[in-house]
């Protein structure tokens, strides 16, 4: 399965070995069933460092603007962007396995 993203900004990391994350993963969202919505919110439950509060985006590691590092996702018109600041080796860590979570499902993706 393809699993098609587009980078806002280039994922260099810093002196800090931080990096500055916003992807896009181009879900199609109007091809969701609430049979998928449900599946997706088991993935994001599933992803190393979830963090649970009720009525706030989906998140891991901590909260922006309060935490060093911070991961979450927002459902918008052109896909699934993922924002986030936290170490290169966090960042490859998580997104190694929201891949093979992405794989095992048959989320409806458009090319990007």
């Amino acid at each position: 399965m393809n699993i098609y993203f587009y980078d806002n900004n280039e994922i260099q990391p810093n002196e800090m070995n931080s990096v500055f994350i916003d992807r896009v993963y181009c879900l199609d969202f109007h091809k969701f069933t609430e049979l998928t919505w449900e599946h997706l919110g088991q993935v994001y439950l599933s992803l190393p460092n979830y963090i649970s509060k009720e009525n706030q985006l989906p998140m891991w590691f901590g909260e922006e603007d309060i935490s060093p590092v911070y991961l979450y996702a927002s459902v918008e018109p052109s896909g699934l962007q993922i924002i986030g600041e936290l170490t290169l080796e966090q960042w490859k860590s998580w997104e190694h396995i929201f891949h093979e979570k992405l794989s095992d499902s048959p989320f409806p993706f458009f090319p990007c």
